[in-house]
């Protein structure tokens, strides 16, 4: 982490709007990488056993840092909220894993590279928070939004950010923050 921007371009209370305007930003992207980032703090037993069903590969830790079995009754000894992350996700989770959230904070993330000199493979990519105006989930500091944020390198320019936002009808609402 470090070398990464996210800059917040698109806030909604409809996530089905915020899913469509991150979507729209991916079809920017010259290079699209296979696997979409999942991320979530999921407080149920029985939704993280909907979401395991759903990313079977994804990592789960409790709230106290301890490992989380979705399988188990009581899911091992974790605290609630369970942390969920998958770096890997096929195309086809996306929807179901929102779904088996719930209303619990949420990132979808697409990696790729934006065209032009200032693109870079590591750093580009899209980025959308349901119920957070957060790059990270937190569940201390849950939002009625879901907000989109565009990836780039951190030496790529402002005039660049609001230009590649531009494209899919979005702008620049606020400073950058740390990426990925």
């Amino acid at each position: 982490m470090g070398h990464a921007r996210a800059y917040p371009v698109f806030r909604s209370d409809d996530a089905d709007a915020a899913y469509a305007r991150a979507r729209e930003l991916c079809r920017g992207l010259e290079e699209v990488r296979d696997g979409r980032w999942l991320e979530a703090l999921v407080g149920e037993p029985g939704r993280v056993r909907e979401v395991a069903g759903v990313v079977p590969g994804a990592l789960f830790e409790g709230a106290d840092g301890e490992a989380y079995d979705p399988w188990r009754e009581d899911g091992g000894t974790a605290a609630l909220p369970v942390w969920v992350f998958e770096e890997e996700a096929p195309a086809d989770a996306e929807l179901p894993f929102l779904r088996a959230v719930g209303q619990d904070p949420a990132v979808i993330g697409w990696r790729g590279r934006w065209p032009g000199a200032d693109g870079a493979a590591q750093y580009d990519g899209v980025q959308v928070s349901f119920r957070s105006d957060e790059v990270e989930p937190d569940a201390a500091r849950p939002a009625g939004t879901h907000t989109v944020f565009l990836h780039v390198d951190k030496r790529c320019p402002p005039d660049r950010v609001r230009h590649l936002a531009a494209r899919a009808g979005c702008r620049l609402l606020g400073e950058a923050r740390t990426g990925w």
